[in-house]
C-alpha cells in the first residue's frame, strides 16, 4: 500500500490539529457559557431570595422576630430595639442615621468578622427599620456551584478535545485517500512513462551523435534539441532515490568478487540518506559499472573505495569510486567515456564501453563525470548530481501535467 511522505503527514497532521482545535474550541465555549448562564440565574436567584427575606422581616416590624440568618432592628426616639443573639457589629448605626436624615432606602452589604451580610435600611414613619440578612451559606451554596460548574468546564474540555479529534480525524480521512491515490497515479504515470523515454533518449543521442558532421547543422542542431527535450521529460518522471543506498547494495554484491581479487572493498557515506531524482535502475547500473571497471583495473593486494557526500550546501551530490590499480593515462582521462574507446595497451589501460554508458546515464540525470589519475598510482571517478531539493515524494502531477505540455506543444509544428 502506498505510504505519504512525511511533508504531506505533516500537512494532514497540522490540519486534523487545527480542526482538533476548532472544534473543541467550539464546544468548550458552548460549554462555558452555559455555566456562566446557569451560574449567574443561581445568583439572581439566590439575590431574590434575599430580598424577599429582608421584606419579611421589615413586614414584621418586631424586633423579637427570631430567626437563624436573619435580623431586624428598630429605631425610635433615639433608642434601638434589638433582637437576642444578635451579631456583634449590627446595627449599622451609620446607615439608621442617614436613613432618618433623607428618608431613603438603602440596601447594601456589610462585612463583620468576615461574615457577609445583606442589610437593608429604611424610613416608617417616626421609626427607622434595618433588616441584616447573614448571607455565609447563600455563598457556601454559590462556591460549590462554581466548583461544580468549573469541573463540567474540565470535564467538557476533555470530551471536547476527543470529539474534536474524532471529527477531525474523520473529516480529514477523505484527503488522506486523495493524497494516496494522487501519489499511486505519479508512481503508475511515472513506471509507466520512464523504461519509453529513456529508450527515447537514447536513441536520440545515438541518433545525434552518428549524424553529427554528416547531416546539415540546422538538422543537427533539431536533433540536438530532440536530446535535450527527452531528457526533460524523462527528469519529470524521475523518483526520489536514495543515492547512498544503492551505493551500499552496489558494494556488498561485488564484495565477494573483490575478496576474490585480493582486494579491499570499503564504503563512506553518511547516515542519513542522501536524495538525487532519478530512476534507480540506471544509476545502479552507474554503480555497477564503476565498481567492474575499479576491480577489473586493480591488482591483488591493493584497496577500493566508494566514497559518497553532499556538497555545496547539499545542492550536489559527490560520488566518488577511488582504486590503486593501473591508473589512468591523463591524455586519455577524456576519450575513455566514448564509446568503444580503448586507452592504451600498456598501464593505465581500460575499456570505455562501460564507462560510455555510465557518461549518459549522468547526464541525462543533469550530472557530470569526470577521471584523474597516472599509469600506475591508480585512478578517480568522480560523478556529480543534483541533489533532490525537498524531503518528500516524487514531484506533484500538476508540475508533470504543466511540464509535458510545454515540451509538446514546443515540439508541435506550426502551419
Amino acid at each position: 500500500m502506498t505510504r505519504l511522505a512525511e511533508p504531506e503527514r505533516r500537512v494532514l497532521r497540522t490540519v486534523r490539529i487545527r480542526l482538533t482545535i476548532q472544534v473543541a474550541g467550539a464546544i468548550t465555549l458552548v460549554v462555558l457559557l452555559l455555566g456562566c448562564l446557569t451560574y449567574c440565574l443561581f445568583a439572581r436567584d439566590q439575590r431574590s431570595e434575599v430580598n424577599r427575606a429582608l421584606q419579611y422581616a421589615m413586614g414584621s416590624s418586631s424586633p423579637s422576630h427570631s430567626d437563624p440568618c436573619l435580623w431586624l432592628y428598630v429605631e425610635r426616639g433615639g433608642r434601638i430595639g434589638r433582637p437576642a443573639q444578635s451579631p456583634a457589629g449590627l446595627p449599622v448605626l451609620g446607615a439608621i442615621r442617614q436613613a432618618s436624615l433623607d428618608h431613603r432606602t438603602r440596601t447594601f452589604s456589610e462585612v463583620l468578622d468576615g461574615t457577609h451580610y445583606a442589610v437593608r435600611t429604611e424610613q416608617r414613619g417616626d421609626e427607622v427599620l434595618q433588616a441584616a440578612f447573614d448571607e455565609r451559606y447563600l455563598r457556601s451554596d454559590r462556591h460549590n456551584v462554581m466548583e461544580t460548574l468549573l469541573v463540567a468546564e474540565l470535564v467538557g474540555l476533555v470530551t471536547a478535545v476527543v470529539t474534536g479529534a474524532a471529527l477531525a480525524q474523520r473529516a480529514i480521512a477523505p484527503l488522506g485517500r486523495a493524497l494516496v491515490r494522487q501519489r499511486e497515479f505519479v508512481a503508475d504515470t511515472s513506471h509507466e512513462l520512464r523504461a519509453p523515454l529513456t529508450r527515447l533518449h537514447t536513441r536520440a543521442q545515438l541518433l545525434a551523435r552518428q549524424q553529427s558532421g554528416v547531416l546539415a547543422p540546422s538538422i543537427t542542431g533539431e536533433l540536438e534539441r530532440l536530446v535535450a527535450g527527452s531528457r526533460e521529460l524523462a527528469e519529470v518522471m524521475r523518483d526520489r532515490v536514495d543515492l547512498a543506498a544503492l551505493a551500499e547494495k552496489a558494494v556488498e554484491a561485488e564484495r565477494q568478487r573483490a575478496e576474490q581479487g585480493q582486494l579491499a572493498l570499503g564504503l563512506s557515506r553518511p547516515a542519513e540518506p542522501v536524495e538525487v531524482y532519478g530512476s534507480s535502475s540506471p544509476l545502479r547500473r552507474v554503480l555497477s559499472a564503476l565498481l567492474d571497471n575499479a576491480i577489473g583495473h586493480s591488482r591483488p593486494g591493493g584497496s577500493i573505495l566508494v566514497e559518497l557526500r553532499s556538497t555545496e550546501h547539499g545542492r550536489t551530490v559527490r560520488l566518488t569510486v577511488t582504486d590503486s590499480g593501473v591508473g589512468l593515462d591523463p591524455m586519455d582521462r577524456r576519450r575513455i567515456f566514448e564509446r568503444l574507446i580503448r586507452s592504451g595497451e600498456g598501464p593505465g589501460s581500460r575499456f570505455g564501453i562501460g564507462l560510455a554508458l555510465v557518461r549518459n546515464v549522468v547526464e541525462s540525470h543533469g550530472g557530470t563525470v569526470s577521471a584523474t589519475g597516472r599509469p600506475g598510482e591508480g585512478a578517480e571517478f568522480t560523478v556529480l548530481l543534483p541533489a533532490a531539493e525537498e524531503p518528500g515524494s516524487p514531484r506533484p502531477i500538476g508540475v508533470i501535467h504543466r511540464r509535458l505540455s510545454l515540451r509538446f506543444a514546443r515540439r508541435r509544428p506550426t502551419t
